[in-house]
């Protein structure tokens, strides 16, 4: 099974070409002005290095968040736009369990924190076998010391940004990740999904929010009464 696999949740935009029996074709690079317009020309040249052509791909994954609101859209709505072209199946990936899952195997538990933006991290706690202890939270750095009962490895943007009050608050039970962990890689998203089509679990391509956008906020406060 061919899997092209893309995600802008963050930062970082990835993708990546996989099969189940050659390496992966990956190219992962920080954008600086958004994702909208590099994510496809992006896609053809990984399909211009890589070894096969748009109408062997099986399925598509992408992932869906939490992150970025912009980000995920575009993802989400260029996958959907391909899965659509091509024919293919479409599958969504929670952008924590990606992150996560490219830290794994792991002595101890794993923290991905992705920046939220208003002093919050988007954030889910996993034991050391990659299976999810908490459900995708949005919370103030200082309240993680609550979750974490452990040593625990931190990866993501988040740590960059809060790297001092997550030390204060969780002390000995703070390890940093090194910054080729904190973002969640393409390739590690496509064999992620493999793992839902093999289980028969596939989930759906929708935006995964956990709290609501700044234009919802607006409209709820627009509302009469509010």
């Amino acid at each position: 099974m061919v899997v092209l696999a893309v995600d802008t949740s963050t930062e970082v935009c990835s993708v990546a070409l996989i099969d189940e029996e050659r390496p992966a074709c990956e190219i992962s690079f920080p954008v600086r002005t958004g994702h909208g317009g590099s994510l496809l020309p992006v896609i053809d040249t990984l399909f211009s290095l890589g070894p096969f052509s748009k109408t062997d791909v099986d399925l598509i994954a992408v992932g869906v968040g939490p992150g970025s609101f912009t980000g995920i859209r575009i993802a989400a709505a260029t996958a959907r736009g391909l899965s659509l072209a091509l024919g293919c199946t479409l599958a969504g990936v929670n952008t924590l369990d990606t992150i996560a899952m490219g830290a794994l195997p792991s002595a101890i538990p794993v923290m991905p924190v992705i920046d939220a933006r208003k002093s919050e991290v988007f954030c889910r706690l996993y034991a050391p076998d990659g299976n999810p202890r908490t459900p995708s939270m949005n919370l103030r750095p200082e309240a993680v010391g609550e979750i974490v009962q452990e040593e625990t490895l931190f990866i993501g943007n988040g740590v960059r940004l809060y790297r001092e009050m997550l030390s204060r608050a969780l002390g000995p039970r703070f390890r940093e990740g090194p910054e080729h962990l904190w973002y969640p890689r393409a390739s590690v998203l496509a064999r992620t999904a493999l793992s839902q089509v093999s289980r028969g679990a596939i989930e759906p391509a929708l935006p995964l929010y956990v709290r609501p956008s700044d234009a919802a906020l607006a409209l709820e406060r627009m509302k009469p009464g509010a």
